[in-house]
């Protein structure tokens, strides 16, 4: 019943957004053309590149947390798996893109209980490090950006102690995580330092695809677009209400970059990286299934189970 519940709350969520987006854009109709008129076709597709490039090493952590369960895939494979389960978490139940990675390694004979260790595993890193960089870079740009959000982070103590601290916490607890999550194992430092600078590319790189669509910027906001983006991206994938984050990544950065912008500028520009967003995702789903098949089994000269 509760998940019932939950399923049309989510459908009521994405008419929503849908419905108020649409009303928006039609009450504002002449302010966004001027404001898309701003923004050149040169930076979106420049957008459109970083986002891949993010996208692209997104891929690298399915690998890696298959390589935690001791299979063995090749990055071709890994981007093809990411790739055609991320459209998924756009269909209201919000689990789709998991349960299509469950799925594949099922079909690939992974036990359910280290298909669930990847999973979870991969997740933490993504949902950790958009976090921390997400505020680490705020501090660093705008503390009056998390202020904002709550009264604790006004203190300049706080606001030193979590720029500071929050970074070494969050490679301490990382590595204790893995070590006890994977019991028996031993933590490969190769890999996890790998891993590490993994997440920095792929949040530079969304960083960057955002700061692309503010035309006639400065690379001075390039650190707070990216701060923002990053830590709107972790709330909204946690809201599992929103499919996707929808609705919720784009009003959080708009709170967050509101004292550098306009609400309305940048509400329209969280929309326009969106609609980027979701065409890169369909672009790289598509393209790595027609090209490499959908990857419900696994090659032999690709893929080995230890």
């Amino acid at each position: 019943m509760k998940r019932k519940i939950l399923d049309v709350v989510k459908w009521a969520w994405v008419v929503i957004v849908v419905v108020v987006a649409g009303i928006y854009f039609y009450r504002n109709y002449q302010k966004i053309s001027d404001y898309l008129a701003t923004i050149s076709i040169s930076r979106l597709v420049a957008s459109f590149c970083f986002l891949m490039i993010g996208k692209l090493a997104l891929s690298e952590m399915t690998r890696y947390s298959l390589k935690k369960i001791d299979v063995q895939v090749d990055y071709r494979d890994a981007l093809t798996i990411t790739s055609v389960t991320q459209l998924g978490k756009y269909l209201p139940g919000g689990i789709w893109h998991i349960a299509g990675k469950l799925g594949i390694y099922k079909a690939r004979q992974v036990s359910l209980k280290k298909a669930t260790q990847a999973i979870i595993f991969e997740n933490v890193w993504l949902l950790s490090s958009a976090f921390v960089i997400g505020v680490v870079l705020l501090m660093m740009s705008s503390r009056d950006v998390l202020c904002t959000l709550d009264q604790h982070f006004c203190d300049v103590n706080v606001q030193l102690l979590i720029t500071i601290i929050l970074p070494v916490l969050w490679v301490a607890a990382l590595y204790i995580f893995e070590k006890m999550f994977f019991k028996g194992s031993d933590v490969i430092i190769k890999d996890f330092v790998i891993k590490f600078f993994v997440m920095i590319a792929i949040w530079l790189s969304f960083g960057v695809s955002f700061w692309l669509i503010f035309p006639k910027i400065g690379t001075s906001f390039l650190v707070p677009i990216t701060g923002a983006f990053s830590l709107s991206w972790a709330i909204g994938y946690v809201a599992i209400f929103a499919p996707g984050g929808i609705g919720v990544r784009e009003y959080l950065i708009t709170i967050m970059l509101a004292s550098f912008f306009s609400s309305q500028e940048v509400a329209i520009y969280a929309i326009m990286h969106r609609l980027i967003w979701v065409l890169e995702e369909i672009f790289l789903g598509a393209g790595t299934a027609l090209i490499f098949g959908v990857p419900l089994t696994a090659n032999e000269n690709n893929y080995e189970k230890k």
